[in-house]
């Protein structure tokens, strides 16, 4: 029997998931925590506990291989998580271990660079030459393609644009530097300036919603106070939308893809922080660039992109 099936790992800081697929198909899917404070040996034996779920008692000898998807910096070229800070590994032979298990090839990739493989060969990247394909949540994460191929860079760091320098003097990202897009566009930085704003004395539900713990301030508490017409949540919100549309103006003057793909746990937001967000970038593009809304479109995929773009590695 020929191969056909892949499999695709999602390597996350809370949870582990596998997915046997066939093309753009999930087959079989399993979800196990991470229990990242256990150590490297049981993160790595989970993977592999997940995996064989996953196949679903297939043969190795009919399946392509296994593409594995992590949050951090990656050596796709030897398969090393260099560093994951949600896992906090260093160094970690990821794609050796697992060929020594199964002996089948295994390739690793950033997770977000592999949701941007799903999204070209299965979402809505299909079809274009060039795009971004940029993932807004916790933090800000992106891949591109340019030329119908995956960009990895020099030192295989290419498309960080959540660590693009908005503000040298602005707020401290989780990197370590200051003014990062993620330390205006992501969720940790959303929350971050709310506690800010209601710390300074700003009056908003949300300190009722909260109880006046800010500790208690998360995404969607802030969403719901901008249901309700909230000044501070609203504002908080736009200004996502407005140096997300910097930041996307940047791109697309540089690189002039033919669509940005958004996606992320952000998104849930969308309707406050999208229109603020297509007038700053038709605001900062070079007109040569172009000026639509229509160089914005949501991701296809959200959940299961990982995966599908882990597995989609090796077709």
């Amino acid at each position: 029997m020929s191969k056909e099936y892949s499999l695709g790992i999602d390597l996350g800081g809370t949870k582990i998931a596998a997915a046997l697929c066939n093309g753009g198909k999930i087959l079989k899917k399993v979800v196990f925590p991470t229990s990242a404070s256990n150590g490297t040996q049981h993160i790595l034996n989970t993977m592999i506990d997940a995996a064989e779920q996953a196949m679903d008692g297939h043969a190795l000898q009919n399946i392509l291989g296994i593409g594995i998807g992590a949050a951090g910096q990656i050596n796709s070229e030897t398969g090393e998580v260099i560093y994951s800070p949600n896992l906090n590994w260093y160094n970690v032979p990821l794609a050796a271990s697992l060929e020594r298990k199964f002996k089948i090839p295994v390739k690793v990739l950033n997770d977000v660079r592999a949701a941007t493989v799903a999204e070209q060969k299965f979402g809505n990247g299909k079809g274009y030459d060039s795009f971004a394909n940029i993932f807004v949540g916790t933090g800000v994460g992106s891949g591109f393609v340019i030329n119908g191929k995956l960009v990895n860079g020099a030192t295989n760091s290419a498309g960080e644009i959540g660590h693009i320098c908005m503000d040298p003097e602005g707020p401290l990202c989780g990197c370590g530097k200051k003014g990062c897009l993620e330390a205006y566009c992501s969720g940790t930085g959303l929350e971050n300036y709310v506690k800010s704003e209601l710390l300074k004395g700003t009056k908003s539900i949300i300190s009722l919603m909260t109880e006046g713990n800010t500790e208690l301030v998360k995404g969607p508490i802030i969403g719901k106070a901008a249901e309700q017409g909230d000044e501070l949540a609203l504002r908080a919100i736009k200004r996502v939308g407005y140096y997300l549309g910097i930041g996307i103006a940047n791109i697309h003057t540089l690189l002039n893809p033919d669509v940005v793909l958004i996606g992320g746990g952000m998104t849930a937001l969308k309707q406050y922080y999208m229109p603020t967000l297509l007038e700053t970038m038709n605001t900062y593009i070079l007109p040569v660039a172009g000026k639509s809304d229509h160089l914005i479109k949501e991701a296809k995929f959200e959940n299961d992109a990982v995966l599908l773009g882990g597995a989609a590695i090796f077709l």
